[in-house]
């Protein structure tokens, strides 16, 4: 248990107050402050976190991170920290925070695992800590905890004793991952994909490409790549590198992959059977996630167990009590005895058109997609609706409900494709989308499919909580 004293120290910074108060725990909170943890008193955009330090004491908090700066501004001195606790000052908190993060991930030594892609990034990271725990003590971001912040606030809430480090790391820009594993210095990198996310903010794909590739480049001679055999981009930048490289896959677009799954069949509710192969071994998984997108995620994770001597018999067991991030794909009870998949928490094309086949599968003759705006693909940003548009008629989705002014490119698609007009509906907003999804529950009855689907910021959530009669249901 560190100190403050020696937090001081780590990050240069100067003490005020007690010198051998002790820290369990992280938080950026104030109101979320468990007692003995440390509050880290950042300036953000819409708040600062020094007009808080008074509450985060009083809440129980034993040592505050801040900056003289903020300090000075809030009028706080020496003589108001309590004497049981104390102050870290610095000049830049982001930065000492990172530091702090680094050094408590050198003093652990754990395996640090990287993961990135452009889609399943979250899910992947999820299931490979899911397999890992058969073995090992693992400690893994929560949620989507993986920028600048999420991944060092991570790391300093690691337990003692942690063995495994699976860290998800996300990137709106060239040089981000890079900075973040040199917080974390991973020996393994997992890519699940290079796709159009984040078009709008890289300018192209091979961009993209280069900043998912910094993990790569950031792992020692010693690391291990393991990639997506069936994503062209992954396949093309592997051929440059000279570290250690493993694939996965289900097609072998571009070559055998050293792990494989096949006989993928869609099981109860929303689970999947498929065989896995890898070498001289095999074994059959049920996978609580339909697509697959998702048993591609589920290979990742598998890969990543037998490089460190899980089986695939163990992994194939762990994977099966598996316990995902919300808001992907959860499968929800709606109302008039409907189900709704609930896949609120970001969208672009490759997974759009994911869990409309999902949605297809599934549903039968009864499936409706609600369908939002899709965000951060650039000058791609029509051609990506289109896309969706495309895919929609294609799977014989029977009403399509689109939410927004861009996502109306995805209805006028699949009219050209063959939708018929009768059955698009185009709004403005989740209210209008909720209501109009609620007429056609009372329309087609008791066994009704929907996806709701759609980027962060459209924030379709709100459409499924008016279409759910509860929280969540268990996919049996």
């Amino acid at each position: 248990m560190w100190k403050s004293e020696y937090i001081a120290a780590l990050s240069g910074g100067e003490l005020w107050g007690g010198t051998a108060v002790p820290v369990q725990g992280w938080s950026l909170d104030s109101r979320k402050i468990i007692p003995g943890q440390a509050f880290v008193a950042f300036k953000g955009e819409h708040t600062d976190g020094h007009c808080y330090i008074k509450q985060a004491f009083e809440a129980g908090a034993s040592i505050v991170l801040a900056e003289f700066s903020g300090l000075k501004e809030q009028g706080i001195t020496k003589g108001d920290v309590p004497a049981d606790r104390a102050i870290i000052c610095v000049n830049n908190c982001m930065q000492a925070f990172q530091q702090l993060a680094s050094a408590w991930c050198r003093e652990l030594n754990p395996v640090v695992i990287g993961v990135t892609g452009s889609n399943g990034k979250t899910t992947t990271k999820d299931m490979v800590a899911a397999v890992l725990s058969a073995r090992y003590s693992v400690h893994k971001n929560p949620e989507n905890f993986n920028n600048e912040i999420g991944l060092p606030l991570t790391i300093l809430n690691a337990p003692s004793g942690t063995e495994i480090m699976v860290l998800e790391m996300g990137m709106r820009g060239l040089g981000q991952i890079k900075a973040l594993c040199d917080i974390c210095r991973p020996r393994f990198g997992i890519i699940t994909n290079i796709g159009t996310t984040h078009l709008e903010l890289l300018g192209s794909i091979e961009n993209i490409a280069r900043a998912k590739w910094e993990l790569i480049d950031s792992l020692p001679r010693e690391g291990t790549a393991i990639l997506n055999g069936d994503d062209y981009y992954c396949v093309q930048k592997a051929a440059y590198t000279e570290i250690k490289k493993v694939f996965y896959g289900l097609k072998g677009l571009y070559g055998p992959p050293d792990i494989k799954g096949i006989n993928l069949k869609a099981a109860s509710g929303l689970k999947t059977e498929f065989k896995v192969l890898a070498g001289e071994q095999k074994a059959n998984v049920t996978l609580p996630l339909p697509g697959e997108h998702n048993v591609l995620d589920a290979l990742a994770a598998l890969d990543a167990g037998l490089e460190l001597g899980v089986s695939l018999e163990e992994g194939a067991r762990a994977l099966q009590e598996l316990e995902l991030s919300k808001m992907r794909l959860e499968l929800l009870e709606g109302t008039g005895q409907s189900t709704v998949l609930n896949d609120v928490y970001n969208a672009n094309p490759i997974s759009m058109q994911a869990s409309l086949q999902v949605l297809a599968e599934r549903g039968g003759e009864k499936t409706i997609a609600i369908l939002g705006e899709m965000y951060e693909l650039g000058e791609s940003a029509s051609e990506g609706h289109r896309q969706v548009g495309q895919t929609v008629a294609s799977l014989g989705i029977k009403e399509l409900i689109t939410v927004g002014p861009l996502a109306r490119e995805i209805a006028w698609e699949a009219k050209n494709n063959g939708f018929p007009e009768s059955r698009l509906h185009c709004c403005d907003n989740c209210e209008q989308a909720a209501a109009k999804a609620q007429t056609l529950i009372e329309k087609y009855g008791p066994g009704t499919w929907l996806l709701v689907k759609g980027s962060r910021g459209m924030k379709m959530e709100r459409i499924s909580q008016q279409l759910a009669v509860k929280k969540g249901i268990n996919a049996e």
